[in-house]
């Protein structure tokens, strides 16, 4: 696969995931989503998987249509290889109680302002440069991920969703997962984003954490048991 930044020491069965979190959105200056994955741990502990490997973002992505269609591309696949086995993108769901694992992205319908004062309504770069569909959908089993998901987390609200907001949190989810998609439109896509509620207290983030760390884990089971 391609670079991952610094060199780890891993077997040719161990799995890389990549985490990425946004940077200032309106009135939240500095956002939660990029606080919990910044401070994840390196490696997923479990003696019934191979490694997993966590690498978060080193910097929070910037909540701007161009900069996220722009970065997306060099940061999955830096090489015709991809960098990642798994991508999980946090954002923020500023009104959000509860935890939403996104099942899909919309190719369009971006009529809200980013944070430079610019929308992406009426663009159609994915449509023309790739021919790509409307909706695209993770490729993990939602329902199975879930399932997994929910036995470490009972006393968490955590969900499925299908409307990740048509902003950039459903944005940039698009953008990972056309990158894989138009690469080759009929294999794995293996991208998720997850909606974590605001709270940049210590307790707040660390049930974040958490929360995402059983999310990782659940998708890499659920991975290993097709």
């Amino acid at each position: 696969m391609g670079s991952r930044g610094p060199e780890v020491e891993d077997s040719a069965n161990d799995i890389h995931v990549l985490v990425t979190g946004f940077g200032p959105f309106r009135d939240h200056a500095v956002n939660p989503s990029y606080l919990i994955a910044s401070s994840l741990p390196p490696t997923l502990p479990s003696s019934s998987r191979p490694g997993v490997h966590i690498h978060p973002h080193p910097t929070p992505i910037d909540v701007a249509y161009k900069i996220v269609r722009a970065a997306i591309p060099r940061l999955l696949f830096p090489t015709p290889e991809p960098a990642f086995d798994i991508v999980v993108n946090l954002g923020l769901a500023a009104k959000g109680k509860f935890y939403a694992l996104e099942c899909l992205a919309h190719r369009d319908g971006y009529k809200s302002e980013d944070m430079a004062g610019e929308t992406a309504e009426g663009d159609r770069f994915w449509e023309e440069e790739y021919g790509a569909p409307e909706i695209l959908k993770t490729g993990f089993a939602g329902e199975d991920v879930l399932k997994r998901w929910k036995r470490g987390l009972t006393d968490e609200d955590v969900r499925l969703s299908s409307d990740a907001g048509r902003y950039l949190c459903d944005f940039i989810y698009y953008a990972g997962l056309v990158e894989y998609w138009r690469r080759d439109p009929e294999g794995h896509l293996p991208v998720v984003f997850l909606h974590v509620p605001g709270g940049n207290e210590e307790e707040d983030l660390e049930r974040g954490r958490r929360v995402t760390l059983e999310l990782i884990g659940a998708l890499v089971d659920s991975r290993m048991a097709k």
